[in-house]
């Protein structure tokens, strides 16, 4: 069950380009929440900003079933995108690392002027192994 909104929580309303996945995430205020940005092979290809959210405060309105997933390394984090536009939605670790989070790309979100959020960038090239051989 999703949680409700609170003074310190707000829905967020996203989607892909296409629209085909429509989903609403409930996220600390992104005026003052941080979102990680990540420098390693996949987020800075597909050009993640993640917030990371309880499973339970993102809700798929349309499309769910139609989100294709990528793994790759340790095949441990499903990054979800949509078959038909390609947008990177987010991530699944789907409880690996003792997780019972999600990120949801706040690029997908509608309504969030990227320019000012405020950011942390997170080391992934070189703190996360093995380092990207494309060969």
């Amino acid at each position: 069950m999703a949680s409700t909104e609170t003074p310190e929580k707000k829905w967020y309303n996203g989607n892909c380009h296409c629209a085909a996945i429509k989903f609403k995430a409930l996220i600390p205020s992104l005026d003052e929440h941080v979102v990680r940005t990540c420098n390693c092979s996949i987020c800075s290809r597909n050009g993640y900003m993640h917030v990371y959210l309880p499973r339970k405060d993102v809700v798929y309105l349309r499309g769910e079933d139609s989100i294709r997933g990528y793994y790759f390394n340790e095949k441990r984090v499903e990054h979800k995108f949509c078959p038909n536009c390609g947008s990177s939605v987010g991530i699944d670790p789907h409880g690996n690392y003792g997780t019972s989070f999600v990120s949801v790309n706040v690029r997908m979100l509608q309504d969030v002027e990227l320019d000012q959020l405020k950011i942390e960038t997170f080391d992934g090239k070189n703190k996360l192994p093995p380092p990207y051989n494309p060969e």
